[in-house]
């Protein structure tokens, strides 16, 4: 089966995995907070060495936030670092394990290193977590879809297409119901392997 790629994501995306950077969101004091956000406008830029370098700075102050480990995994899934970028996620479940974000972001390095059953099972927990985000639907469909089951893959685009019309989100909808059309054209298929998958560019 064809291979689908999913929502372009990145550093500038966080919001769209359920990681929001308001200051409710961090506990520790303002240089913290300070440190990262300027992460995040250096990885906005694409600098993810210096959004790593802020990130680090951030960590050192305050060990136990787990939205720094959060954003320098992504910083280092965009680098390419994989095994870094799984650490830094895996740490930040163990200090938030009820946000839903490091597990969305760990079922994508998890998919990039073809560990499909890992992949989905983090996925599942992001959905457990908060089951309004199409985001996560999304990224479920291309999993099944890389399985081979296309009728979990379908109905999870669906699902995804309508909570990005409840949102008001055209985009989304419309690639998703690409993605849709896609897989009502295509025949039947075994499972097969996945192929490596590269970060796409924010969008």
């Amino acid at each position: 089966m064809k291979r689908l790629s999913h929502r372009g994501w990145g550093i500038a995306l966080a919001i769209g995995l359920g990681l929001s950077l308001t200051p409710a969101t961090f506990a520790q004091a303002p240089t913290v907070e300070s440190l990262l956000q300027k992460a995040v406008e250096r990885g906005q830029k694409g600098d993810f060495e210096a959004a790593v370098f802020e990130l680090n700075q951030a960590i050192k102050l305050a060990p136990n936030n787990p939205t720094a480990f959060t954003l320098r995994g992504v910083a280092y899934t965009n680098m390419g670092n994989a095994k870094q970028a799984l650490e830094d996620f895996t740490k930040a479940i163990q200090l938030a394990p009820k946000a839903a974000a490091p597990y969305g972001y760990r079922a994508i390095v998890r998919r990039q290193m073809l560990d499909l059953p890992g992949a989905l099972a983090d996925v599942n927990e992001a959905i457990k977590i908060d089951g309004k985000n199409p985001g996560f639907y999304s990224f479920r469909g291309a999993l099944h879809a890389d399985a081979g089951d296309r009728a979990k893959a379908l109905s999870d685009f669906q699902q995804a297409a309508k909570l990005f019309a409840e949102r008001g989100d055209t985009e989304g909808v419309k690639e998703m119901q690409e993605f849709i059309t896609i897989l009502e054209k295509e025949p039947a298929a075994t499972p097969s392997p996945a192929a490596p998958v590269q970060p796409a560019q924010p969008k």
